[in-house]
């Protein structure tokens, strides 16, 4: 962000929450609220003007609480992968301290590693020693908040809700302590349209096994009660085409459970984030 830690701190009161909105789609929506005191105000337009033209699909309303005021900005974006191409700081890659985002794609599920950090500000040291500041600390509110489709698989969340889908985040012990707060989560997006393909192909292979072989089993009975002459090639090929399909329905349900039940290991390959400068 753009304020000057040494004005928020004159000011000692400034209140900013992040919320990224993750849906099953992969689609993202950043709600990024942020107010604070008339000493702040110049900053605080300076960061909405940045945000502003870092996407053309931004919302800007005002906001206020008491003597405070700023501005909630909505921005919206296609995919994960467009949001990661963003160079916003908290979200960015830095080398030794975040990996930003990381993806592996797959067919049943695409597989996310948020990997973020809260840097402490470079002056912490000095403010931290100040009476003062030490006073104004409780009147400092920085969250994120991470909504998921679905349940995160590991997290570092202070606080959980919604069946492990709402995760948040108090950034500003970073501020108030003088470290850094890591952010960092993994979850998965379901491909629903290519898990109900490969049931309907599951199930396809499954009857067609039931088909042949009762066409195999009718066969030979009439091969038994002499009705056909050439009952036994005939069964023989439908058990020839049932063993096909078993083959292939072995090999699908093998290679799905091997997709689901493999762990998914992440890379500085799999990184999509854009860099940012670490502090």
């Amino acid at each position: 962000m753009l304020v000057t830690f040494a004005s928020l701190f004159s000011a000692g009161c400034f209140q900013a929450e992040s919320n990224l909105a993750i849906d099953d789609s992969g689609k993202v929506t950043l709600n990024t609220e942020i107010m604070g005191v008339p000493i702040l105000r110049e900053h605080i337009e300076g960061w909405k003007n940045d945000m502003e033209r870092s996407n053309r699909a931004t919302e800007i309303s005002p906001v206020s609480s008491g003597n405070m005021s700023g501005y909630r900005i909505t921005t919206q974006y296609q995919s994960i992968e467009q949001f990661a191409a963003q160079k916003i700081d908290i979200f960015g890659s830095k080398t030794g301290k975040a990996k930003g985002i990381q993806q592996r794609k797959g067919w049943f599920f695409d597989a996310y590693s948020f990997d973020f950090i809260s840097e402490a500000p470079e002056d912490s040291e000095e403010y931290l020693d100040n009476t003062l500041v030490q006073s104004m600390m409780p009147q400092i509110k920085f969250d994120m908040v991470i909504n998921l489709p679905y349940a995160a698989e590991k997290n570092n969340a202070q606080h959980i809700s919604n069946d492990n889908k709402t995760l948040s985040w108090n950034l500003a012990s970073s501020i108030t302590s003088g470290k850094d707060v890591s952010v960092q989560v993994k979850f998965r997006i379901w491909h629903k349209e290519k898990i109900a393909v490969t049931a309907a192909v599951i199930l396809i292979l499954l009857d067609a096994m039931i088909y042949f072989l009762q066409k195999s089993q009718k066969q030979t009975e009439n091969q038994a009660d002499n009705q056909t002459d050439n009952a036994e090639g005939e069964a023989a090929k439908n058990i020839f085409y049932m063993k096909i399909c078993a083959g292939l329905l072995a090999a699908i349900i093998s290679a799905s459970a091997f997709m689901l039940i493999n762990p998914v290991t992440f890379t500085d390959a799999d990184m999509i984030s854009s860099a940012v400068t670490a502090k």
